[in-house]
């Protein structure tokens, strides 16, 4: 089975490429939420839900590299399929 993150990405090999992923997003993204937070204090509550969303997210990219990771046919079952 081919797991893709969108509709017209490329298949998901396993969870260790998501979480490179992550990890080169990460840093920007935080980032981008100090910057906000120092220009606007008072709206630390939105800032607060999306940061939640990110993360919420990014479990979404987990669960789907872990789902590609389980379903990515493994030798023993391509052999069987050949008998």
């Amino acid at each position: 089975m081919k797991i893709r993150m969108t509709k017209d990405g490329t298949p998901v090999a396993g969870v260790a490429e998501v979480v490179a992923h992550m990890q080169q997003q990460l840093p920007t993204q935080q980032a981008e939420w100090v910057r906000r937070l120092s220009q606007d204090p008072a709206a630390f509550a939105d800032l607060e839900q999306s940061i939640h969303r990110v993360f919420q997210q990014l479990a979404d990219q987990v669960v789907a590299g872990v789902l590609a990771e389980v379903t990515q046919p493994t030798a023993w079952a391509q052999d069987a399929k050949k008998k």
